[in-house]
């Protein structure tokens, strides 16, 4: 079914101050998180070895150490460049993203595939998603929100 002529065409163009935000994101990852990930051997933690290399398994099969601390690098360092809080309210370090551009900087990031910006596995993001805080700020009551610091909101790692 064709779309209503008497409603005009969706545009589904994305701002072109978006498209510049999406160009950051992607020099960062050329410049910080890829070398990251690929010093150290941490490029066992996104290849055909990422299972084992990631899992203790004489831990009841926990992440290792070695993987969570490599999170956490890649989240200060996404932290320190302004993108990790990105979706947060300035009074949390964040830049108040709305909706439809963490819809397009999720999107981006999953479109690039597997690596240490954004992995779907395990929602670790060099953009992070914390819907928690946002829900807390907006429908929490004032004992709440005030009692209630996510341990997100404040660091990144």
């Amino acid at each position: 079914m064709s779309p209503n002529p008497l409603h005009g065409a969706m545009n589904f163009s994305l701002p072109e101050d978006l498209q510049n935000y999406l160009t950051e994101i992607d020099k960062f990852i050329a410049t910080k998180i890829a070398p990251l990930q690929a010093s150290n051997d941490n490029e066992r933690f996104f290849d055909h070895r990422r299972e084992h290399a990631r899992t203790n398994w004489d831990n009841q099969g926990l992440p290792r150490d070695e993987w969570e601390d490599l999170l956490a690098e890649a989240r200060r360092l996404a932290d320190e460049a302004g993108f990790y809080r990105f979706c947060l309210p300035e009074e949390f370090g964040g830049k108040n993203g709305g909706n439809l551009w963490m819809a397009a900087i999720r999107m981006h990031l999953a479109k690039k595939g597997l690596g240490l910006f954004n992995d779907l596995q395990n929602e670790h993001s060099i953009v992070g998603n914390f819907p928690d805080v946002l829900m807390v700020k907006e429908f929490g009551t004032q004992g709440l929100t005030s009692s209630c610091k996510p341990r997100h909101m404040l660091t990144p790692a």
